[in-house]
């Protein structure tokens, strides 16, 4: 058994008795050096990580035929941005407990004398910094790691011609805590050397004044970059957003998103929630946050790779959009972290995805199942005339899952 064990910002005065108490009960303890010398009088074996993962996943996999109670040490919370996901990927039918701990995310709202719960998060630590949102609308919290620093962040702000507010957290609950706020140009000039921070992004003070005009359904195909990417006509984009039913709060996922056609509508229907665009291919990736800049779209994560290999990357979800599978719909409609009562749309260019897709929602016990399927006939001029110009036929499938309504 394998018990992922939170130890907050990696301070003694921070450790809970409960965790304290969770780890004298194991057998075996996994952690980074300065995780383990948080326990000293620890009697079972302890297994130094390093910082090659897959030496790490080694050396669980090797501690697992044992049999014994094994704690992994991770440092913050173990459900935010965390060692987690990749655990239960690696050891699927291994049982793993959870424990929380303080994140830095936590301390860094702390600090700020702020709450947490309307706020958006977004790690920059081995990601480019080109899923930051361009246009900040609410407080967004970022990991930082590696070359992308809070320096860089504020940086990109400035190239983008923006100068928010940003507060920046180092070595949160330690003697040599750092905790400041300033504007992205100062920010950009510090020469503090600050690792792994957390920082908080605020929007400024006139965009909170704007009127919301982003929510725009059925956008003109010309007005969306497209390149050689495929794209969901505006015809069908309409019916599949409409059987979605997005809500203003909703989190919703694109799967196969293409040039990010659906992901800026249903941006747009879900305002003060946060549209993630799944997406592998790189010329795609590229569109889609070059469509996200024109159309002034801020509330759209781009997540590169393909479904269901990054749903760790995922919260849940309240509304789940297919466009694209690559064959894997059985796993992607598995492993979907949708929640209970939540909308999933499918769309299907051929009757064998269909009937896959439809026999894979009555399998997992999907509620209100329906098919449509639509082909819209479009009427250009011809000289002094108006001929048919077909697009190709597409099933719409949509359910809800079981659950709550």
């Amino acid at each position: 058994m394998l018990r992922v064990i939170g130890i907050g910002p990696g301070r003694p005065e921070w450790l809970p008795p409960a965790i304290t108490e969770l780890v004298r009960n194991c057998d075996i303890l996994i952690g980074g050096s300065r995780a383990l010398e948080l326990f000293p009088d620890f009697s079972g074996r302890q297994y130094t990580l390093s910082g090659n993962l897959a030496h790490s996943l080694e050396l669980i996999a090797k501690a697992l035929p044992e049999k014994k109670v094994i704690g992994v040490l991770v440092s913050g919370d173990p459900g935010f941005f965390s060692f987690l996901p990749r655990l239960k990927k690696e050891f699927p039918e291994e049982r793993i407990d959870v424990y929380p701990g303080i994140s830095s995310l936590q301390f860094a709202f702390a600090r700020a004398g702020l709450p947490w719960q309307e706020a958006s998060f977004v790690s920059v630590h081995g990601r480019e910094l080109s899923i930051l949102p361009r246009v900040i609308t609410r407080p967004t919290a970022v990991l930082t790691g590696g070359e992308n620093t809070p320096q860089k962040i504020a940086q990109f702000y400035l190239d983008l011609d923006s100068n928010p507010h940003i507060s920046v957290g180092n070595a949160l609950a330690y003697p040599e805590e750092v905790w400041d706020t300033m504007d992205a140009v100062h920010l950009a000039q510090e020469k503090t050397i600050l690792k792994n921070a957390v920082v908080i992004l605020y929007p400024a003070i006139e965009q909170n004044t704007k009127q919301n005009t982003g929510c725009r359904i059925g956008i003109p195909d010309h007005e969306f970059l497209r390149g050689k990417v495929p794209m969901t006509k505006a015809e069908i984009r309409v019916q599949v957003l409409a059987k979605a039913q997005i809500s203003l709060s909703d989190r919703v996922v694109d799967i196969g998103a293409g040039t990010g056609s659906i992901s800026i509508e249903a941006a747009g229907l879900a305002s003060e929630g946060v549209v993630y665009a799944i997406e592998h291919k790189p010329e795609a990736q590229e569109l889609i946050l070059a469509n996200q800049q024109k159309f002034g779209v801020s509330n759209l994560r781009l997540i590169s790779g393909a479904a269901p290999d990054v749903f760790g990357e995922l919260p849940p979800v309240n509304v789940c959009i297919i466009g694209g599978s690559n064959g894997r719909l059985p796993e992607i409609l598995r492993n979907v972290p949708l929640v209970e009562g939540g909308r999933i749309v499918i769309t299907a260019v051929t009757i064998e995805t269909m009937s896959q897709g439809l026999q894979l929602l009555k399998d997992l016990h999907y509620q209100e199942i329906e098919v449509v399927s639509i082909q819209a006939v479009r009427w250009q001029p011809v000289q002094t005339l108006h001929m048919a110009q077909a697009l190709n036929p597409v099933f719409i499938l949509s359910a809800r899952k079981e659950g709550k309504s």
